[in-house]
């Protein structure tokens, strides 16, 4: 029976990695619109990321839970599953040592997010992320995608 349900556990990570490639090769692309996202959302939107980096570095897991979209929630049921798939595949997301928001704009209603982290070995990493407004007027997170760092905040 455990092995079932690693090997469950284990599509079900693949998958959410799978859906957050996705996500991130759209939200590369988004920042060639250049839409502006307006103030307000924009506010509610980095204070959500950042309060979900906030609560990952202190542990807040169920914290950090609660800021991902139901999407997000449907693939990984527990509080336990999400962190361990952004603990495996989103080191960086994780563990950030820092943090600094840069471009963002918004395509259908969806505002796409730079946030560039530094690791706790000084590298940089560029996360894009993907957040969708709900029904109750509340941003919550869709995605991220994560790549190295490559020089100036695009």
């Amino acid at each position: 029976m455990k092995t079932k349900t690693a090997k469950r556990d284990v599509r079900a990570i693949l998958l959410a990695l799978l859906v957050f490639a996705l996500a991130g090769l759209l939200a590369v692309s988004a920042f060639a619109q250049d839409v502006a996202v307006p103030p307000a959302d924009r506010n509610a939107t980095q204070a959500v990321i950042g309060d979900q980096l906030e609560a990952f570095r202190s542990g807040d897991h169920a914290r950090a839970y609660s800021h991902a979209a139901p999407g997000i929630k449907s693939y990984f049921d527990t509080v336990d599953k999400f962190i361990a798939m952004v603990a495996k595949g989103y080191g960086p997301v994780y563990a950030p040592q820092d943090y600094t928001f840069g471009r963002n704009t918004v395509i259908d209603g969806e505002v796409y997010q730079e946030v560039i982290i530094t690791d706790h070995q000084g590298k940089q990493w560029q996360a894009v992320y993907t957040l969708q407004r709900q029904e109750d007027g509340s941003w919550k997170i869709t995605g991220v995608k994560i790549n190295p760092h490559r020089g100036a905040s695009v």
